[in-house]
């Protein structure tokens, strides 16, 4: 169950990133919840919740220091994919900033722009980073 909850918010988060740069709280908030009773049915809320806080400080400090630069929806939503992934959401993540890093510098590159000055929404990377591990055997709720 756990899995087509993070896969339906992923898909719906990457496609609202992708046109209004904005992540609903409606969507996070229900997956946190259902995340959380599922780990919760399954003796894992401890750990779940722990991957969710420790994956969301670094991202919560960014988005504090530079808001411009990361919305609060992506800081729930790593919050999110942190609680579903369990100590996996690292690689996740970490592939998900590595792709989103490569794009911005790509795109910079092809309009002549520094890549500071290229804002990319984070969802559908933060998606992709997820997708990957749950495709390589990662399971949601470990």
């Amino acid at each position: 169950m756990a899995l087509p909850v993070l896969l339906i918010t992923l898909l719906i988060a990457s496609a609202t990133d992708l046109r209004s740069r904005e992540i609903p709280n409606w969507l996070v908030a229900g997956a946190a919840l259902a995340g959380i009773v599922l780990a919760v049915t399954d003796g894992r809320a401890g750990s779940a919740l722990l991957f969710g806080g420790l994956a969301a400080i670094p991202f919560l400090a960014a988005a504090l220091i530079r808001p411009e630069g990361m919305g609060m929806g992506d800081v729930k939503l790593v919050a999110v994919i942190g609680l579903y992934l369990g100590q996996a959401v690292w690689v996740a993540l970490a592939l998900g900033l590595g792709l989103a890093g490569l794009t911005g510098v790509l795109i910079s590159l092809g309009q002549r722009r520094r890549p500071s000055q290229t804002a990319l929404p984070l969802a559908p990377f933060f998606a992709l980073g997820a997708g990957t591990v749950l495709a390589l055997g990662g399971n949601a709720l470990q």
